[in-house]
């Protein structure tokens, strides 16, 4: 079949992976007792700020300057916007934008250190950061929140003004410092990966002091700050409604905490869905989420809508440009391949984006089909959720509806079929 041709075979499992045997993950598992929101429950030091570590650089710096008509700099990628406005400086300034590890609590994506620091605006310059979908995984946009940490090392929320219809946040300030997007309600962990069977801990977490009756008071008053608490701290279990669960498996949730049991095996819904209402002043204000894979370690692939057979002895690499995951086991290996970024949505092409799984020396499943002696793109798309760090998990799922086949045979078979799969692996770099 010529569209084989077209297949690199990335690299043999016996160069790239040592026979291993990984621990299991660990299973998310919150603190006793019950966190009430209000800096009395469990490691939350009293309702008070927990210093936190310095964020570190991570990424391109960004540097503009502005002068005394003011201007607006949006760091690329258009996730924050600095709206500098006319009379808030009196000289040309270059200003500096520093991506950094985000470490305030409920932190999400990086942080930023504004620059320079020893500024001071003669009117408020506005801060602006605009979220997306994957944002909300595991939280809901009333509680999105922007935080300045200070000299003390405490991250403090400041009221902004939401504007969901643009999916923005905004806030006002004089000076410049670290900041940070955080969720101050979220159900955690966001995603996780079980083994048929397991269980997995969830937890509603608070990080800001709250109040008797108003979860979100310090997020929605302009000029208005809050200390940010211990990331481990629980929600007061009066905010807390219903849990409920979409897709299979069980879930046993009250209070601020649930336990979730995965099926037997890999389900054809895959992943579940854990909901919990959230309630503030006796009106629901929304809904956290949290979405669990099914999936042993390894590369697990259904053809043709069959049962799941999940290939380990496998391993994966983050770089760059070019990322993949493998698995060799039992004369089968099994191959998914990315390039760009390292999480993401990738769909399937003849180069960049493949899947290989060989059976064998006689049974060949690719990313494309032949169509004519031409190599044609299978429908469908690689998602890779989670990549972690040397040690961690890269976690993903495949689909390709139109997966072309290869079969030694005489005469050889060629065709299509679908295919579906998950990975789990190791990160070896």
């Amino acid at each position: 079949m010529k569209s084989f041709l077209f297949l690199p075979l990335l690299l043999t499992a016996s160069t790239l992976f040592t026979q291993c045997s990984p621990d299991k993950p660990a299973e998310p598992v919150p603190g006793p007792g019950n966190g009430n929101g209000n800096g009395n429950g469990n490691g939350n030091n009293g309702g008070q700020g927990v210093p936190q570590a310095k964020g570190v650089p991570d990424g391109t710096v960004f540097r503009k300057k502005i002068g005394a008509a003011g201007g607006t700099i949006e760091y690329p990628g258009g996730r924050l916007n600095l709206i500098i406005p006319a009379g808030a400086i009196e000289n040309e300034t270059e200003f500096i934008i520093v991506p950094i590890t985000n470490t305030s609590p409920g932190g999400k994506g990086q942080a930023y250190r504004l620059q320079p620091e020893a500024l001071t605006f003669k009117k408020p310059a506005t801060l602006k950061i605009k979220y997306t979908a994957n944002d909300l995984t595991g939280t809901i946009p009333a509680a999105l929140g922007i935080a300045t940490q200070k000299t003390d090392g405490i991250w403090y929320a400041q009221g902004a003004i939401h504007k969901e219809a643009e999916k923005t946040i905004e806030v006002k300030t004089t000076h410049f410092s670290d900041w940070s997007f955080f969720e101050a309600i979220s159900l955690a962990p966001h995603l996780s990966v079980a083994d048929p069977g397991q269980q997995v801990t969830l937890a509603v977490k608070y990080v800001l002091p709250g109040s008797d009756d108003d979860l979100l008071v310090p997020l929605t008053k302009e000029g208005q700050e809050a200390a940010l608490v211990d990331p481990k701290t629980l929600l007061d279990p009066k905010f807390i409604g219903e849990w409920t669960l979409q897709g299979s498996g069980t879930l046993a949730g009250s209070g601020n905490t649930g336990k979730y049991t995965a099926p037997a095996k890999i389900p054809a819904v895959n992943p579940a869905l854990a909901v919990v209402n959230i309630t503030s002043k006796g009106k629901a204000i929304g809904m956290v989420m949290a979405r669990i894979f099914t999936a042993p370690e390894g590369i697990s692939v259904s053809i043709a809508g069959g049962d799941y057979t999940t290939y380990g002895n496998a391993g994966g690499h983050i770089t760059t440009g070019e990322s993949f995951v493998m698995a060799d086991q039992n004369s089968t290996t099994a191959s998914v391949k990315w390039n760009g970024k390292s999480t993401g949505k990738f769909a399937w092409d003849a180069t960049n984006t493949l899947f290989l799984l060989n059976i064998g020396t006689s049974k060949t499943y690719a990313q494309v089909y032949d169509a004519g002696g031409n190599a044609v793109p299978s429908p469908g798309e690689v998602e890779v959720m989670e990549t972690g760090n040397v040690g961690g998990w890269i976690i993903g799922s495949f689909q390709l509806q139109k997966s072309g086949y290869f079969i030694l045979s005489t005469p050889p078979v060629t065709g299509t079929t679908s295919i579906k799969g998950y990975f789990r692996v190791k990160r070896l770099n």
